[in-house]
């Protein structure tokens, strides 16, 4: 065996186990980013009196924040849709944010596409997130709902992770709270930040 045989052997277990850790590391980011919720709403117990969203009284009403560029937006869109098929007495509003800075179109794309083919769905471009802020709303995904009083009686997220789709207690409690009329609920809202301008 020459010298430099073992030095060789070194070298690719060093390399290995730094490639091991890397991808274990990243893993990791990746799960804390998907697990970590974004800042709850700090609403008020009503709808709020200085909102301009057109609310039809003694409907239910649901209103979705929606940050176009955000990455996890999509799921919040599509467990939206599996909550209009089951509860057709709700109205929803989904507000999609857009910087006043900004160019108009600056929100078209897949997320707004998906929001305007939803069912009975108003969707409204929130400039600068003033209706975002008179909801007490911070993070894409944030759902709200109301009764025909307009009580909240729901806040939070309908997705299990950032942007991950499928049946999950937030989107439950929707269901049931709308078609029961019973009871209130609250779920973790998984989102990026709804002014987060650098978000493209």
């Amino acid at each position: 065996m020459t010298p430099r045989v073992p030095l060789i052997r070194a070298t690719i277990v060093v390399a290995a186990l730094v490639w091991t850790a890397t991808i274990g590391a990243a893993f990791s980011a990746i799960r804390r980013f998907e697990t970590t919720p974004g800042a709850a709403a700090k609403t008020g117990p009503s709808w709020p009196d200085a909102s301009t969203v057109p609310r039809q009284r003694g409907e239910w009403s649901l209103v979705m924040l929606v940050h176009p560029h955000c990455s996890c937006s999509r799921a919040s869109v599509q467990e939206l849709e599996a909550i209009l098929e089951k509860s057709p007495s709700v109205q929803p509003y989904v507000l999609v944010y857009r910087p006043a800075d900004f160019q108009a179109g600056w929100e078209r794309g897949a997320v707004l596409d998906a929001a305007s083919r939803l069912r009975r769905a108003k969707v409204i471009i929130d400039e600068n997130g003033r209706e975002a802020k008179r909801f007490g709303g911070f993070t894409s995904g944030q759902t709200l709902l109301y009764d025909r009083q307009g009580r909240l009686r729901f806040a939070g997220g309908i997705t299990s992770l950032r942007g991950h789709s499928g049946i999950n207690s937030g989107r439950v409690d929707v269901i049931r709270i709308a078609s029961s009329g019973i009871g209130t609920g609250e779920h973790p809202v998984f989102g990026c930040a709804i002014d987060k301008k650098g978000t493209k």
